[in-house]
């Protein structure tokens, strides 16, 4: 008994080490964004400022759009994974419960993917849009990202978990396979569906290069873009280049407190079996 309570103690003791030190990065980030600027460099380190400077948020937020950026960010972020979260689960439920030729291939191409980095592909993307008058418009900027290998890889490990007697007596009481997806699939899968959204809405949210090269119109750019040409600007401060930063946090914040439970069930889950 005694072995281990000293197990666990020395368990949660790594752990609260591991997230003090994951953590310490956002209390300097929050904490530079309530000093004035001839206090962020201080030695000792100064973890919370004994003066706060609000007009810090103030001066920062109205120096440029950011309004209209975080908006854009929003719009681009939340479409993206609606696509991201329709699109994963049909054919996570293709590759996890349909039969057919050349279904493993497939899904190895799909995981060979993840290999690319977007740089690669981000040029002929590009001339692809180009070529469509995409350039400078919200479909442009959201669909060519939507779609994730790794969205697929979760949906289709979690599915495989799912007896397919559920999906085979639906098929037999005349439910379509679009039906059986949203009544069925859908209900059952809720953690994986959490998690690829969390994934998608962050990879999307911050997200630097493809807005850059698909936008130049200052009502389009993102968040990212904006945070970006305020720290490039020569009237720029550590501080009120802070304070943007989190106000550009607070969004992926909340989305995952409202979806945690279901994201860590989804990620442990999605590793239980293999295809």
């Amino acid at each position: 008994m005694i072995k281990k309570t000293v197990e666990s103690l020395a368990i949660h003791g790594v752990l609260l080490i591991a997230a003090l030190l994951t953590l310490l990065p956002v209390i300097w980030m929050v904490s530079t964004s309530l000093k004035p600027n001839d206090r962020i460099f201080t030695y000792p380190i100064e973890w919370w400022p004994s003066v706060f400077v609000w007009e810090n948020y103030r001066s920062a937020l109205s120096a440029r759009p950011f309004g209209l950026y975080l908006a854009n960010s929003i719009v681009q972020s939340f479409i993206s994974m609606a696509i991201s979260v329709v699109l994963c689960s049909a054919a996570g439920y293709s590759f996890a419960h349909f039969r057919y030729w050349g279904r493993d291939v497939m899904f190895v191409v799909v995981l060979s993917t993840l290999m690319i980095p977007f740089e690669v592909i981000a040029v002929p993307l590009y001339l692809q849009i180009f070529s469509w008058g995409w350039l400078n418009t919200y479909h442009g900027l959201i669909l060519p990202t939507a779609l994730s290998a790794i969205g697929i890889f979760i949906m289709r490990q979690y599915l495989m978990n799912i007896p397919s007697d559920f999906v085979e007596s639906a098929r037999i009481d005349g439910a379509g396979e679009v039906q059986i997806l949203i009544r069925i699939i859908w209900p059952l899968s809720t953690p994986a569906l959490s998690a690829v959204a969390i994934f998608s809405f962050v990879y999307t949210w911050n997200s630097y290069l493809w807005p850059l090269l698909a936008v130049n119109h200052d009502s389009l750019r993102t968040l990212p873009l904006g945070m970006s040409l305020f720290a490039n600007e020569l009237t720029a401060s550590y501080n009120r280049i802070m304070a943007v930063a989190v106000f550009g946090a607070l969004p992926l914040v909340g989305l995952f407190l409202v979806l945690q439970r279901n994201f860590v069930r989804g990620i442990v889950l999605t590793g239980l079996r293999e295809g």
